[in-house]
């Protein structure tokens, strides 16, 4: 498993944490405590730099400057799992945008290597002994996208009562 796994792993984990069953909830306890020191060591791994948190509330202030108004609020809109602010006049917008990137072009470069490098390490293969929950523990209202989230922990096997 890849350390990409390992974060979609954990993050799959999160979303069916708070649903029902005791042995349930000490079966995704129990991964979610074997996945936590990668998990915080891939935290630790990347961390943008004050400089390019600066350029990124620049790029911000930028896109609201130009995104279209509604009663007074910026306009946002759903771009796949995001939201981005509507932009009125994007030449205008692509031309600001351009000049604060030219300023902030060296802090950029450098965040784009460390980006680079940290998706190198999510390419990197690590084992884990995960502690599998039985399929007949598994509640009724979990929803079919958590269960294929979480399935390198799920065993097929019914639990022996």
């Amino acid at each position: 498993m890849t350390k990409q796994d390992v974060l979609n792993l954990y993050s799959g984990l999160q979303a069916v944490s708070g649903l029902p069953g005791a042995k349930w909830a000490y079966g995704v306890a129990r991964n979610m405590a074997k996945l936590r020191p990668e998990i915080e060591a891939l935290q630790k791994a990347y961390v943008p730099s004050e400089e390019f948190i600066e350029y990124e509330k620049e790029r911000v202030k930028l896109a609201q400057k130009h995104s279209v108004k509604e009663k007074g609020e910026s306009k946002k809109i759903k771009v796949g799992a995001n939201e981005e602010y509507l932009i009125g006049d994007k030449d205008k917008f692509k031309q600001e945008l351009v000049k604060l990137r030219k300023k902030y072009k060296k802090i950029i470069d450098k965040e784009q290597k460390q980006l680079n490098d940290f998706n190198e390490i999510l390419k990197e293969e690590v084992e884990i002994d995960f502690y599998l929950i039985f399929s007949d523990y598994i509640p009724e209202e979990i929803t079919p996208a958590q269960v294929s989230a979480i399935m390198p922990v799920i065993s097929e096997k019914e639990a022996k009562t």
